[in-house]
């Protein structure tokens, strides 16, 4: 039972990081009807970008932070600009292949910048333990499940209690009718992006203390987000948190009693057989589109 919960508190810590990832790309689906498949390079910018600032400039970790949170603006503008903006009017595949380009075009850029060598984020948060019960981490572990909810609870109050809120949800709802209500769509879409992109570099700012990082993270990252969008329904944010965490304990208890190299075949596996039993995800419907 002790190795249990343990277990259970490591999935727990990946799956807020499913979380952040996948709520920022359902949220752009859900009310853009746009597929980002360069969202996993917003993750390993963020990761980088912390990385770095911490390591090689000295940052303290709240300064670096705001670095992330700096980065990924920048990111999300500029891939609304390109994905949505660009190509609105256009076949739906061309942003997606746009997306592909855009992913490899910054994974590129890394490797140059950065070199190919793998890093890693130490802080001093790293060997400070947290016991609870039989269930230990490390403080840089344990605050990842924390950022998640406030940041998951901050974006919540947005959409529910802000007119930005409200212009978010009824673009999800009907794009045309809201923009005849006043809503103004470019605005919407860049807001959207730079709100994935932020809940992505934070992501990768958290979890560059636990894994690797390097300039190809972001395409494993990328794949499992869709598979937690999938499973919480396309467009649905609530189910995305939740299918992320349910992911997140399932791939901890795979690797933990069936063997590590099944720890990331059973996400896809239990994806397409939900695709094939209830192909609105199991947590809702999707949004329609407009």
């Amino acid at each position: 039972m002790d190795l249990l919960l343990q277990y259970l508190a490591n999935g727990i810590v990946n799956g807020s990081n499913y979380v952040l990832v996948a709520v920022g790309l359902t949220l752009i689906f859900g009310i853009l009807h746009v597929v980002n498949f360069a969202h996993g390079e917003f993750y390993m910018l963020g990761a980088y970008t912390g990385l770095i600032l911490v390591t090689n400039f000295g940052w303290p970790i709240w300064a670096a932070l705001g670095g992330v949170l700096m980065v990924a603006i920048i990111l999300g503008i500029g891939a609304e600009g390109l994905l949505h903006k660009m190509l609105k009017d256009r076949d739906a595949t061309s942003s997606i292949i746009a997306s592909f380009g855009l992913a490899v075009v910054l994974q590129n850029s890394a490797l140059l910048a950065f070199g190919p060598t793998p890093m890693m984020l130490q802080t001093e948060f790293s060997t400070i333990g947290v016991e609870m019960g039989p269930v230990y981490l490390p403080l840089q572990q344990v605050l990842i499940p924390i950022a998640m909810v406030l940041l998951i609870a901050l974006l919540y109050a947005v959409l529910r209690y802000t007119w930005t809120g409200r212009s978010l949800r009824a673009m999800a709802q009907h794009a045309t009718v809201a923009s005849l209500c006043g809503v103004q769509v470019r605005r919407v879409a860049i807001i959207a992006f730079i709100v994935a992109a932020l809940l992505a570099g934070v992501a990768g700012f958290l979890m560059s203390s636990v894994y690797m990082v390097y300039p190809i993270i972001g395409n494993m990252i990328v794949l499992k987000a869709f598979t937690v969008v999938i499973l919480g329904g396309m467009g649905n944010v609530a189910g995305a948190a939740a299918a992320g965490l349910l992911l997140g304990v399932i791939e901890s208890l795979t690797s933990a009693y069936l063997g590590n190299g099944l720890r990331d075949i059973v996400g896809f596996v239990i994806v397409i057989a939900v695709l094939l039993v209830r192909p609105q995800g199991l947590f809702g419907k999707t949004f329609q589109r407009s």
